[in-house]
């Protein structure tokens, strides 16, 4: 096994073991574990200097999204909590993320409808999964919301690969 199909599933399980430290074990966890997520990924896996843009923006993208949902009450975050901005252990789960798109996802920046078809499907299970363990409550009708997050997800992933395309093509464009 070469070292790098090793780093790709090193990416895929820290991934996983971020989503449930995020999930279950609320800010606190979360922080602490998004921090040695990203120390070992950006050490070892990954690189600050090639993907800061990707992780950038896919955390604040994110954030954009599930504070908007929540706002919009589709995601209640707290309950009896009318707080603006979505907790802080969703926001680490936004960057944990965005530290597969070069790596055990980048499959989806050459392939963006199986890319979308993985959102689609993907995003709301793992939203539907979550607010079952972390007490997140999705707005009902339920299948409303599912489909309403598979369209965000089957839209999201695309976007974010080809905004990794972009900066990829730009850094190539600096070597030559």
């Amino acid at each position: 096994m070469s070292i790098n199909t090793i780093k790709l599933i090193v990416n895929a399980l820290l991934f996983q073991l971020g989503w449930f430290a995020c999930t279950l074990g609320g800010n606190t966890v979360a922080l602490v574990a998004t921090l040695a997520i990203l120390t070992v990924h950006l050490l070892w896996v990954g690189s600050w200097a090639k993907e800061k843009q990707l992780l950038t923006v896919t955390f604040f993208l994110g954030c954009a999204i599930d504070s908007f949902l929540g706002n919009m009450h589709i995601l209640q975050f707290h309950q009896n909590d009318e707080s603006r901005i979505l907790p802080l252990w969703l926001a680490c789960l936004w960057l944990i993320f965005a530290t597969t798109l070069r790596h055990s996802l980048d499959w989806s920046r050459r392939h963006k409808l199986a890319g979308a078809a993985l959102g689609f499907v993907g995003g709301p299970l793992s939203y539907y999964a979550g607010g079952k363990l972390s007490g997140v409550v999705l707005a009902q009708p339920l299948w409303q919301t599912l489909l309403l997050l598979a369209v965000i997800w089957a839209t999201a992933i695309p976007m974010l690969q080809s905004f990794s395309q972009a900066w990829l093509n730009k850094a190539r464009s600096w070597q030559a």
